[in-house]
């Protein structure tokens, strides 16, 4: 009778008392050769580019036919960036039991702007599992069932908690999508700067991936420990990280759960890549393909995560930063060698030359590995001549570098003027962006010189950009005005003519506007921001701590009555024993 009490009643009153109390869960914060891919939003590029996206988009590997499932705030699912993104029936929102997961927050929008910046063409689906008051374990529980109901690839989660009874359907949901469903589990480990184990970060199935800023070190918040799979770029002050925002807007953030959809969205590359790939394929894959870092492995794991060798690269990408110096009958070229040098070492450069775009040839096969500088004596004085670089392994040979212009000329002169300015209205002003031009004069650009008026014919100098920069955004405005705009280019010897002249009306309003990314106010440090929690647990806590003694009083009673019934039992057995011994001897 204990026994089955025991093995019936006490199971049910654990499993009602895990069902009704809620988890403290945190958000953990704050775009012949194939074109190469370009950061699809306004601002720095820095972590976009870090783990090699342009080189993946230069595959033609976007993430096509893959499912990613966005347990997060909600996402604002008419935001020009992302409404074309969307899974056909968006999401749900489990914080408010209905089927509209609009983002109030702002989170969960950036994390999807990541998520579709290196995986253009994965679609995204919204389920909203928090909100600035409060969320739950039970919902985050409920909202992987929903992902794996409709056949998510990928459930990316920027939350996390400690260990505990409450979480275990957590954990349980998770295992039945990894066992069952094939499905793969990315999580942010937390801005602790700790290595206790944070949820569901650290379950066996799910990849936890700490974050590291600008430098390749790791951030200053970031947690870490022996539980850490990957890494990826979350910022730190000062260079926090670019993404899409509610109300068509961007801004940048810092935080794991900003380094968490990077490794998202690479596995998302690389399952369109591969669509047969297992979740376990995939996360061995971006994890032997990872870049080794600097410092202790239990800062990174098995280290950054690598776009460019996951979605199925193997030779080297194009060597970087080739420039050229002109003189008189010759063209001194230097450059950097690739930013991955595919699965085999390189072997040698090509060095490709030509009088135009169409008509290129080899002049020059280097036969060695590293080596970065040419000079090219067989040109003619005032020829414009076009070069570009390739790599070469075992595998085979790389995209083609960036394309440069030279003219040798017998002394230098002023550069020619920049090419194909634009002009777009943006909610943070006008953005301005540019081409460079095709004769740099011989001498090293310096810098580029922005100009404006609201008369064509009467344009005056605003401001200077660095030569190593090629857009501009121009805030001091007035709404409703024409704008005329023309950019010059700028070497030692002197500075070229205007580009073409670009015209732009600005109708919007710069109040409520975010500031530009050079212009953010300096980030607080990292322990000045509380962790939210996202219920009030004070009432919720003496509710379950009353259920939990009485239930224990019921228990203690109902074991104390079953065990006297047993001894008086035994009792009686021993007494009627006792008589029946007494009769045989009389």
């Amino acid at each position: 009778m204990v026994e089955t009490l025991y093995s019936k009643k006490i199971p049910v009153i654990l499993i009602l008392f895990i069902l009704v109390t809620p988890a403290l869960v945190f958000i953990n914060s704050e775009t012949q050769a194939s074109e190469i891919g370009e950061f699809p939003y306004p601002g720095d590029d820095w972590s976009w580019s870090m783990i090699g996206t342009q080189y993946a988009h230069q595959l033609g590997e976007k993430g096509d036919d893959v499912l990613v499932a966005v347990l997060d705030t909600g996402i604002d699912y008419t935001h020009p960036d992302l409404e074309d993104k969307m899974w056909d029936g968006i999401g749900y929102d489990f914080v408010n039991g209905d089927e509209d997961p609009m983002d109030e927050d702002g989170h969960g929008t950036h994390v999807a702007g990541i998520i579709s910046s290196v995986a253009p063409e994965a679609e995204l689906m919204a389920l909203k599992v928090v909100e600035e008051e409060g969320g739950s374990w039970q919902e985050v529980s409920e909202a992987i069932r929903f992902a794996r109901d409709y056949g998510a690839d990928i459930i990316t989660m920027s939350f996390g908690g400690e260990r505990s009874p409450l979480s275990r359907a957590v954990e349980m949901q998770i295992g039945h999508a990894y066992d069952r469903d094939d499905t793969l589990f990315v999580s942010s480990a937390g801005n602790d700067n700790t290595d206790n184990e944070y949820y569901p970060a650290a379950y066996d199935n799910v990849i936890a991936v700490s974050a590291i800023d600008s430098n390749k070190e790791k951030a200053s918040y970031s947690n870490y420990g022996d539980w850490i799979e990957l890494t990826a770029p979350g910022g730190d002050s000062g260079d926090r990280i670019m993404s899409t925002l509610p109300d068509d807007g961007h801004g940048e953030k810092m935080g794991t759960s900003v380094a968490c959809p990077y490794v998202a969205g690479v596995a998302a590359l690389r399952k369109g890549a591969f669509p047969g790939s297992s979740n376990q394929d995939i996360r061995e894959s971006i994890r032997d393909t990872a870049i080794e870092l600097e410092g202790p492995k239990v800062h990174f794991g098995h280290g950054l995560v690598n776009a460019y060798q996951a979605a199925g690269g193997v030779t080297p990408t194009p060597p970087m930063n080739l420039n050229g110096e002109a003189g008189d009958g010759l063209i001194e070229l230097n450059w950097e060698e690739p930013w991955d040098q595919g699965i085999t070492d390189i072997e040698e450069f090509h060095i490709y030359r030509g009088t135009s775009p169409e008509n290129m040839d080899i002049i020059y096969e280097t036969e060695e590995a590293h080596k970065i500088e040419y000079l090219d004596e067989d040109v003619i004085n005032e020829q414009l001549y076009y070069y570009h670089i390739t790599a070469l392994n075992s595998e085979g040979e790389s995209y083609p570098s960036e394309e440069i212009t030279i003219i040798p000329r017998e002394s230098p002169t002023h550069p020619s003027e920049p090419r194909n300015l634009e002009a777009e209205e943006t909610t943070e002003g006008i953005r301005l962006t540019w081409d460079k031009p095709f004769d740099d004069g011989g001498s090293t650009l310096t810098e580029y010189r922005i100009y404006v008026g609201t008369e064509s014919d009467d344009l005056d100098y605003i401001a200077s950009i660095d030569s190593s920069e090629s857009w501009y955004l121009d805030r001091d405005l007035e709404t409703n005005t024409t704008y005329h705009y023309a950019v010059t280019s700028v070497n030692e010897e002197g500075e070229s003519g205007f580009s073409n002249q670009i015209s732009q009306i600005y109708s919007l309003e710069l109040d409520d506007a975010d500031p530009p990314p050079n212009e953010y106010p300096p980030l607080q440090p990292y322990e000045d921001y509380p962790l939210i929690p996202f219920v009030n647990m004070e009432p919720m806590i003496f509710i379950l701590v009353v259920i939990f003694s009485i239930s224990l009083a019921w228990l203690t009673f109902v074991y104390y009555r079953e065990y006297k019934r047993k001894v008086e039992r035994e009792k009686k057995k021993r007494r009627t024993q006792k008589s029946d011994q007494r009769k045989k001897y009389y």
